[in-house]
């Protein structure tokens, strides 16, 4: 898609004033302070503990930015509005209540994936007069009610308040704040604010959908029964697709009952064609008295994945081709087999898999689907095992290698790439300004005074944005306090320093790696840096260590 198309898109999409509105300022420092005023409420009164608490708690929000996912399977390629909100002040207290809220969903009505579909549909005998359909809700999460969530949730408090110490009045005041005060992003630099709806990329908008559509689904097969005598064979759902058994005189009666639960959600209806239908990546057909299934694909599925011959560790790229072919065997009937297995050699033979390396991979996987599930041997529980992320470079940070040079139980490497896909794509989100930047080392620069040049240094991190931690230094400066080397040196030798040339030399969210960053790069700058601490976690005596070992 060419960026001008994107533009206009994504402009066209916020023209919509019934959703979305523009806003002046940046709500985020006051939604920041509330959403701390919250926590070390709910903190105070020992509803939840410290490491709960720092988790909740935010430092370095910034607004949410807004980016369109085009659906390559629709005509034109519409976009789907997604709102990052992973720095959203209220994030983490969100995935906690999203986390509470989840043992309200009413499991009857909804499934993990296409095996777990094909599983309870495998006990279903088919009538001669029953029909297959499926019903998708139109722009969901842009569509529910906020207000009708509140009050379905608030609701069902008789089995909330067992899953949270959190009074009632209290959770209602943290629900109210989490979903309707943080709707709102950036996007080409101007603020707006949802007026409507859930923005996907909320934490809580998931669970919030499946509650309003497992209400949605109770109200509607209560109100067919009693007033149409209409009832429905099998109805399940995946987020907002439901899947169901009916009979085909009744599709217009459901869907009319469907629309009439709230004015902003509607539903379309896709049936059966040559009594088959497609649903998540699973075909199903009706037949007589039973129901047949194959994997299934949309025409817009490229088929590429990992790639043979891409620098990847090999063991990656075999279970991504087990995965796949697993997940087609799994869910496809004996009759389709010899047909998906052309498939699957097709698409591996794309993507460069040698074919003995496809036919052992594909007997292997037939021959422990044959197998009983019960001959499976449980994993040792007793031992845990760490974790540790390291890029990989062929011939020295393979596992065989690895294991050679660290000789310890319970130690496993996962191997990660520096170069990944993303790079690849243009960032369609708006960029956040350097001076909200958060977890980042940083650099500032001494401007010396007049008649005395200065390259001097200082180089810092911080988890909070740059321009709260600037702001810091200017007062250490005023103030006269000596408490880092840059005010060290500008009070001592009556130099300034280059705040507006503040530079961000890196990013990283983990605090340990972070220090570790920092104290390399003072390190590497040794010679013209005024920092005083330059080695906070013993990092440079580790590496030399290990330099000269080398």
């Amino acid at each position: 898609m060419y960026k001008s198309d994107y533009s206009n898109k994504m402009s066209k999409l916020l023209e919509d004033k019934n959703i979305y509105k523009t806003i002046r300022t940046d709500p985020t420092p006051k939604l920041q302070k509330t959403n701390n005023t919250l926590v070390n409420e709910i903190f105070k009164n020992k509803y939840i503990d410290q490491w709960q608490k720092n988790k909740m708690y935010s430092s370095s929000s910034t607004a949410p930015r807004l980016y369109g996912l085009p659906k390559i399977h629709k005509p034109d390629l519409p976009l789907r509005p997604i709102s990052s909100s992973t720095n959203v002040p209220c994030y983490q207290l969100s995935k906690h209540i999203g986390q509470i809220l989840k043992n309200i969903v009413n499991e009857n009505y909804n499934i993990n994936n296409s095996i777990q579909l094909k599983t309870q549909l495998e006990v279903i005998v088919l009538e001669e007069d029953d029909f297959l359909v499926s019903f998708d809700a139109v722009s969901l999460f842009t569509n529910i009610p906020t207000y009708l969530a509140i009050k379905i949730i608030m609701k069902k408090w008789d089995i909330i308040k067992n899953f949270t110490k959190i009074p009632k009045a209290q959770f209602l005041k943290i629900l109210e704040f989490c979903l309707k005060e943080n709707n709102y992003f950036k996007y080409d630099n101007k603020l707006y604010n949802q007026t409507f709806g859930m923005p996907m990329g909320n934490p809580l908008s998931p669970t919030i959908a499946d509650i309003i559509l497992d209400d949605l689904l109770d109200k509607t097969i209560e109100e067919l029964k009693t007033e149409k005598q209409i009832t429905i064979k099998f109805i399940k759902k995946y987020v907002d697709d439901v899947f169901a058994i009916i009979k085909e005189k009744d599709k217009d009666a459901i869907l009319e009952f469907l629309n009439h639960y709230h004015t902003k959600l509607k539903f379309t209806v896709e049936t059966e064609q040559n009594k088959s239908l497609p649903y998540l990546d699973i075909r199903i057909f009706r037949t007589i008295n039973k129901i047949k299934f194959n994997w299934y694909s949309k025409t817009t599925a490229s088929g590429r994945m990992i790639n043979f011959l891409s620098t990847q560790p090999l063991q990656q790229k075999i279970n991504t081709a087990n995965n796949f072919i697993n997940k087609i065997i799994q869910i496809s009937d004996i009759e389709f087999k010899e047909e998906n297995i052309k498939t699957i050699k097709t698409i591996l033979h794309m993507n460069n898999f040698p074919n003995y390396l496809i036919n052992n991979l594909i007997n292997k996987t037939i021959n422990k689907t044959n197998q009983n599930k019960n001959s499976q041997q449980n994993p040792d529980v007793g031992n845990t095992v760490r974790y540790y992320g390291i890029s990989y470079i062929p011939n020295l940070t393979d596992k065989r290698n690895l294991n050679k040079i660290i000789n310890k139980e319970n130690v496993t490497f996962a191997h990660k790439s520096n170069t990944t896909i993303k790079q690849l794509f243009t960032n369609t989100k708006s960029k956040i300004e350097k001076e909200q930047q958060h977890d980042i080392i940083y650099k500032i620069g001494c401007s010396g005074k007049e008649g005395e040049s200065c390259n001097l240094i200082y180089i810092g991190t911080t988890k909070r944005s740059l321009e709260t931690r600037l702001i810091e230094h200017k007062a250490d400066i005023r103030n006269k306090r000596e408490s880092t080397g840059l005010s060290q040196h500008i009070i001592e030798t009556g130099h300034s320093a280059d705040f507006d040339n503040t530079t961000i030399m890196d990013k990283e969210k983990r605090t340990n790696k972070r220090y570790k960053l920092e104290s390399l790069r003072i390190q590497h700058n040794i010679e013209k840096t005024m920092n005083t601490q330059e080695d906070r976690d013993k990092t440079i005596a580790s590496y030399s260590l290990a330099l000269r070992a080398l």
